[in-house]
């Protein structure tokens, strides 16, 4: 895998991130419809970043799939973008089963699935658990990092991509 050896190159350019992120949504409002979620989707500004633009979507997408598909029908998932003279945050917050701490400890494993079957919750989780482990990945390439809060079970998970505008990769 690309991943492992460190050979994911990126190719930096300055992007709009609201255009990128409505673009993701508009790519996963099928998946809401189907499942009865509600987005909320909340970009008051234009926030621009040196990222991949064709490598970067795959992290939105990913999470913003995962937060609608850990939701239960009539739920919500509300994405928001802050940004400072420091950093850039996108924030995804679900209003889902939630990740106790054991869980949250292999998200970002390779192969970190964390299986729902037969526990009753009316979710649909398909995949391999590679998708946070490759976000997690691409994020870190770019000078970021991916921070997750839950309080626990059906309590709701917050995913950030929070990318630091002052560092020395992209000057």
């Amino acid at each position: 895998m690309l991943i492992e050896n460190r050979k994911l190159e990126l190719k930096y350019s300055n992007e709009n991130i609201n255009t990128i992120i409505n673009d993701c949504v508009k790519e996963l409002n099928y998946l809401a419809d189907n499942r009865q979620v509600t987005l909320n989707v909340d970009l008051t500004m234009d926030v621009y970043f040196k990222l991949d633009k064709n490598r970067f979507p795959q992290v939105v997408s990913n999470i913003l799939s995962n937060a609608i598909k850990n939701t239960p029908p009539k739920g919500m998932v509300f994405l928001t973008l802050n940004e400072t003279d420091d950093y850039i945050d996108i924030i995804i917050k679900d209003t889902g089963v939630g990740l106790v701490q054991e869980e949250k400890n292999k998200l970002f494993q390779k192969f970190g699935k964390i299986e729902r079957y037969g526990m009753g919750l009316d979710v649909d989780i398909e995949g391999a658990g590679l998708g946070l482990y490759i976000s997690k990945e691409i994020v870190e390439l770019h000078g970021g990092q991916i921070l997750v809060e839950s309080e626990g079970k059906n309590k709701g998970s917050t995913f950030i991509i929070h990318l630091n505008k002052i560092t020395d990769k992209f000057q």
